[in-house]
């Protein structure tokens, strides 16, 4: 059963005993129907933007799917990522002029190639 349709079972009991029942409480029967009534109104429009965002979702991963069944991946293939065993390698090093660590790769610098710290900017043999 759905909210409205409780609501509205609710209203033909409270209606049916408004007449037994004294004034008073049918001002809060109503106030409280009324406040109900909001709730449903305001549930409603909660699951109609839902379904609003589930189609647009359901869409979006339709075109997303669209683009994967053209993607080429030989278009975007970069020479060197496939190479697993090839792991890069650091080594950490103190600039003796601000005296801060950091890690370079020795196999990005020649023997006689200075390192540049990257806080201070002083170069240094590593």
């Amino acid at each position: 059963m759905s909210a409205r349709e409780k609501i509205a079972y609710l209203r033909g009991l409270i209606e049916g005993q408004n007449s037994i029942e004294n004034a008073g409480l049918s001002k809060f029967h109503q106030a409280l129907l009324g406040a109900l009534d909001s709730i449903a109104e305001e549930l409603d429009e909660i699951a109609e933007a839902q379904d609003d965002l589930r189609e647009y979702v359901e869409d979006l991963e339709n075109e997303v799917m669209d683009i994967h069944s053209e993607f080429d991946p030989e278009l975007f293939e970069i020479d060197g990522l496939d190479d697993a065993d090839e792991e890069e390698k650091y080594e950490e090093t103190i600039c003796p002029s601000c005296g801060r660590n950091f890690s370079y790769q020795p196999d990005a610098y020649d023997d006689d190639e200075d390192l540049l710290c990257p806080h201070c900017g002083h170069p240094f043999k590593g």
